[in-house]
Protein backbone atom coordinates (compact mmCIF):
# COMPACT_ATOMS: atom_id res chain seq x y z
CA UNK A 1 0.00 0.00 0.00
CA UNK A 2 1.32 3.33 -0.79
CA UNK A 3 1.27 6.21 1.71
CA UNK A 4 -1.23 8.93 1.29
CA UNK A 5 -2.38 11.11 3.83
CA UNK A 6 -5.68 11.80 4.73
CA UNK A 7 -7.15 15.35 5.02
CA UNK A 8 -10.67 14.05 5.14
CA UNK A 9 -10.02 11.55 8.40
CA UNK A 10 -10.37 14.33 11.01
CA UNK A 11 -13.38 15.36 9.43
CA UNK A 12 -15.19 11.57 9.85
CA UNK A 13 -13.45 10.74 13.21
CA UNK A 14 -16.43 10.75 14.71
CA UNK A 15 -16.89 8.65 18.23
CA UNK A 16 -20.30 7.52 19.18
CA UNK A 17 -21.63 5.33 21.92
CA UNK A 18 -20.80 1.90 19.70
CA UNK A 19 -17.29 2.87 19.98
CA UNK A 20 -17.27 2.46 23.87
CA UNK A 21 -16.45 -0.80 25.17
CA UNK A 22 -18.49 -1.63 27.81
CA UNK A 23 -18.45 -4.34 30.38
CA UNK A 24 -15.47 -6.25 31.77
CA UNK A 25 -13.78 -5.93 28.49
CA UNK A 26 -16.63 -7.40 26.27
CA UNK A 27 -16.44 -6.38 22.64
CA UNK A 28 -19.26 -6.25 20.01
CA UNK A 29 -17.77 -8.97 17.74
CA UNK A 30 -18.36 -6.20 14.61
CA UNK A 31 -16.96 -3.55 16.88
CA UNK A 32 -13.94 -5.90 17.26
CA UNK A 33 -12.83 -5.21 13.97
CA UNK A 34 -13.01 -1.75 14.52
CA UNK A 35 -10.81 -1.50 17.72
CA UNK A 36 -8.37 -3.92 14.72
CA UNK A 37 -7.77 -0.74 13.38
CA UNK A 38 -6.20 0.59 16.22
CA UNK A 39 -3.42 -2.00 15.85
CA UNK A 40 -2.32 -1.20 11.98
CA UNK A 41 0.24 1.89 11.70
CA UNK A 42 -2.34 5.04 10.87
CA UNK A 43 0.62 6.07 8.61
CA UNK A 44 -0.93 3.64 5.95
CA UNK A 45 -4.34 4.52 5.96
CA UNK A 46 -5.22 6.23 2.20
CA UNK A 47 -8.14 6.97 0.90
CA UNK A 48 -8.48 5.76 -3.15
CA UNK A 49 -8.31 7.81 -5.21
CA UNK A 50 -11.92 7.33 -7.29
CA UNK A 51 -12.31 4.51 -9.74
CA UNK A 52 -9.34 3.17 -8.80
CA UNK A 53 -9.18 -0.23 -6.82
CA UNK A 54 -7.70 -1.09 -3.07
CA UNK A 55 -5.56 -3.70 -1.92
CA UNK A 56 -5.03 -5.05 1.75
CA UNK A 57 -3.67 -8.39 3.16
CA UNK A 58 -4.68 -11.00 5.78
CA UNK A 59 -1.17 -10.75 7.11
CA UNK A 60 -0.99 -7.26 7.47
CA UNK A 61 -2.57 -6.02 10.60
CA UNK A 62 -3.91 -9.31 12.68
CA UNK A 63 -4.44 -8.76 15.98
CA UNK A 64 -5.45 -10.34 19.06
CA UNK A 65 -8.52 -10.00 21.41
CA UNK A 66 -9.73 -11.83 24.38
CA UNK A 67 -13.65 -11.96 25.33
CA UNK A 68 -14.96 -11.43 21.93
CA UNK A 69 -18.48 -10.56 23.57
CA UNK A 70 -17.76 -12.42 26.93
CA UNK A 71 -16.72 -15.18 24.67
CA UNK A 72 -14.48 -18.11 25.98
CA UNK A 73 -10.20 -17.39 25.05
CA UNK A 74 -8.76 -14.86 22.60
CA UNK A 75 -9.12 -14.46 18.92
CA UNK A 76 -6.66 -12.97 16.06
CA UNK A 77 -8.61 -10.32 13.76
CA UNK A 78 -8.33 -8.11 11.02
CA UNK A 79 -10.27 -5.85 9.42
CA UNK A 80 -10.11 -4.64 6.07
CA UNK A 81 -10.20 -1.07 5.75
CA UNK A 82 -11.00 -0.41 2.33
CA UNK A 83 -11.22 3.44 2.91
CA UNK A 84 -13.55 5.49 0.88
CA UNK A 85 -15.58 2.41 -0.47
CA UNK A 86 -19.54 2.91 -0.47
CA UNK A 87 -20.93 1.66 3.46
CA UNK A 88 -22.38 0.31 4.62
CA UNK A 89 -20.61 -3.45 4.17
CA UNK A 90 -17.46 -4.25 6.54
CA UNK A 91 -15.47 -7.36 6.08
CA UNK A 92 -12.88 -8.99 8.70
CA UNK A 93 -11.59 -12.35 9.74
CA UNK A 94 -11.30 -14.04 12.80
CA UNK A 95 -9.03 -16.71 13.74
CA UNK A 96 -10.29 -18.70 16.72
CA UNK A 97 -7.95 -21.28 18.41
CA UNK A 98 -9.14 -24.50 19.63
CA UNK A 99 -11.77 -24.18 22.30
CA UNK A 100 -12.00 -20.04 22.22
CA UNK A 101 -15.20 -18.73 21.40
CA UNK A 102 -17.33 -15.32 20.33
CA UNK A 103 -20.15 -15.13 23.06
CA UNK A 104 -23.65 -15.09 22.07
CA UNK A 105 -25.11 -11.52 21.52
CA UNK A 106 -27.93 -9.80 19.57
CA UNK A 107 -27.69 -6.82 17.61
CA UNK A 108 -31.26 -4.73 17.06
CA UNK A 109 -32.15 -1.67 14.19
CA UNK A 110 -32.31 0.53 16.81
CA UNK A 111 -28.79 -0.50 18.65
CA UNK A 112 -30.93 -0.23 21.66
CA UNK A 113 -27.92 -2.47 23.13
CA UNK A 114 -25.01 -0.46 21.69
CA UNK A 115 -23.75 -3.38 20.00
CA UNK A 116 -24.78 -1.93 16.64
CA UNK A 117 -27.35 -2.32 13.75
CA UNK A 118 -25.97 -5.46 12.12
CA UNK A 119 -27.00 -8.11 9.70
CA UNK A 120 -23.85 -10.49 9.83
CA UNK A 121 -22.59 -13.09 7.07
CA UNK A 122 -20.34 -16.30 8.58
CA UNK A 123 -18.40 -17.61 5.55
CA UNK A 124 -15.90 -20.89 7.28
CA UNK A 125 -12.96 -20.56 5.62
CA UNK A 126 -11.75 -23.28 7.40
CA UNK A 127 -11.59 -25.04 10.65
CA UNK A 128 -14.87 -26.58 12.34
CA UNK A 129 -17.24 -25.40 15.21
CA UNK A 130 -20.11 -24.99 15.82
CA UNK A 131 -22.95 -21.35 16.31
CA UNK A 132 -25.49 -20.98 18.82
CA UNK A 133 -28.26 -19.30 17.02
CA UNK A 134 -31.48 -18.43 18.20
CA UNK A 135 -30.92 -21.13 21.39
CA UNK A 136 -30.08 -23.83 18.37
CA UNK A 137 -26.74 -25.22 18.26
CA UNK A 138 -25.94 -25.35 14.18
CA UNK A 139 -22.31 -27.41 13.87
CA UNK A 140 -20.43 -25.31 10.92
CA UNK A 141 -17.24 -26.81 8.88
CA UNK A 142 -15.16 -25.12 6.01
CA UNK A 143 -17.36 -23.83 3.11
CA UNK A 144 -20.63 -23.08 5.17
CA UNK A 145 -22.00 -19.94 5.16
CA UNK A 146 -24.82 -18.65 7.91
CA UNK A 147 -26.45 -15.70 8.06
CA UNK A 148 -27.81 -14.07 11.22
CA UNK A 149 -30.09 -11.38 10.80
CA UNK A 150 -31.34 -8.16 13.22
CA UNK A 151 -32.66 -9.51 16.08
CA UNK A 152 -31.46 -13.26 16.26
CA UNK A 153 -28.90 -14.28 19.32
CA UNK A 154 -25.55 -15.78 17.75
CA UNK A 155 -22.18 -16.77 18.78
CA UNK A 156 -19.58 -19.22 17.45
CA UNK A 157 -17.31 -21.52 18.59
CA UNK A 158 -14.01 -23.66 17.77
CA UNK A 159 -15.24 -27.07 18.93
CA UNK A 160 -12.13 -29.02 17.45
CA UNK A 161 -9.23 -30.60 19.20
CA UNK A 162 -6.57 -29.27 17.48
CA UNK A 163 -6.78 -27.08 14.46
CA UNK A 164 -8.26 -23.44 14.70
CA UNK A 165 -11.55 -21.69 13.30
CA UNK A 166 -11.26 -18.93 10.40
CA UNK A 167 -14.24 -17.19 9.69
CA UNK A 168 -14.65 -14.56 6.78
CA UNK A 169 -17.25 -12.47 8.72
CA UNK A 170 -19.20 -9.66 6.66
CA UNK A 171 -21.38 -7.40 8.46
CA UNK A 172 -23.97 -5.02 7.47
CA UNK A 173 -25.35 -1.64 8.99
CA UNK A 174 -28.50 -1.64 8.97
CA UNK A 175 -30.13 0.97 11.16
CA UNK A 176 -29.34 4.98 11.07
CA UNK A 177 -26.95 5.45 14.05
CA UNK A 178 -23.42 7.11 12.52
CA UNK A 179 -20.68 5.07 11.13
CA UNK A 180 -17.78 4.76 13.51
CA UNK A 181 -14.97 5.80 11.10
CA UNK A 182 -12.21 5.74 13.72
CA UNK A 183 -11.22 2.63 16.10
CA UNK A 184 -12.38 3.02 19.88
CA UNK A 185 -9.56 4.01 21.99
CA UNK A 186 -8.10 0.76 24.04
Amino acid sequence: MSKTSDPKRDSLGEVTRRSVVAGGGTVCFALLSEQALAATDAADVKTPAMFTFTKDSEAQGMAEYQGIHEGKGAGRVKFFRFEGAPAPANFIIYDLPPGSSEGVHVHFLDDRNGEGSFDEYYYIVSGRGQMEIDGEIVPVAAGDHVHTPLEVAHGIENTDATDNLKVFLTFIKRGNEPSVTTPPKP
